[in-house]
């Protein structure tokens, strides 16, 4: 042990700063220095994210009509943000009947944010689209493709109700039934149980009575109480 730190202390003998710094002050400096602008770099770099987001998120705070939606769009484009202000857009195509505008949109919500949350919205959106258009073959096709991709997702269940109005549209009432009654299973807290128990109203409704409960179609007279004739009334021809 003595040795070693006699060997220790040697070391530190010999060792000259002035020499080190001579021969290697010059590759230091450049390496702190190098450090020094790569943090200011990525600090100026977090900062303009930052306020990026900031003034994207103001601006969709204050947008509320179609231009000003198509603005935060171009001005912050592939950032989250744009990705709401295109959903926002088509839902507001969608509310004024601008079937095809809307359509648009939500394509290019599907295709420019494929990972984003909405992106399933923007399928409902399309499915909702072609039922407006009266394209009820192609909206079953998109609602049973958001059902089928996820079935217990909290987006199959509007695209079962979604189905369920084609279906029912359609004439399919056995298969509509179906549908809201899997809905209603979901229980009361349901966002879409009132709406599936009023079209369960209105097919229950609709509902063709059994031939045992229709009249023949000729009936035989009724007997009379006690199954007795009665007499003709008087001054009757």
């Amino acid at each position: 042990m003595a040795r070693e730190a006699q060997d220790d202390l040697r070391i530190t003998d010999q060792f000259d700063f002035e020499v080190f710094w001579e021969k290697h002050g010059k590759q230091v400096t450049g390496g702190v220095i190098a450090v020094a602008a790569f943090g200011l770099v990525l600090l100026y770099w977090q900062h303009q994210t930052n306020y990026q987001a900031q003034q994207a998120t103001e601006s969709l705070a204050h947008a509320t009509d179609s231009m000003a939606l198509q603005a935060v769009v171009r001005d912050f484009p592939k950032s989250p943000v744009a990705a709401e202000a295109l959903a926002r857009l088509a839902d507001l195509y969608y509310q004024n009947g601008r079937y095809p505008e809307a359509a648009s949109v939500y394509q290019s919500l599907l295709r420019d944010y494929p990972s984003h949350p909405l992106a399933v919205s923007g399928k409902l959106g399309l499915a909702a689209v072609l039922e407006a258009q009266s394209n009820l073959d192609g909206a079953k096709a998109q609602y049973l493709q958001i059902i089928n991709s996820d079935p217990s997702g909290y987006i199959a269940n509007a695209a079962r109700l979604g189905l369920a109005r084609c279906l029912e549209i359609q004439g399919q009432k056995k298969e509509a039934r179906q549908l809201y009654e899997e809905l209603l299973a979901a229980g009361q807290n349901s966002p879409w149980f009132e709406k599936a128990y009023l079209r369960m109203v209105v097919l229950n409704r609709d509902v063709v009575p059994e031939k045992a409960d229709q009249p023949s179609a000729n009936p035989s007279p009724a007997p009379a109480s006690g199954g007795l004739q009665l007499p003709p009334i008087s001054g009757a021809p």
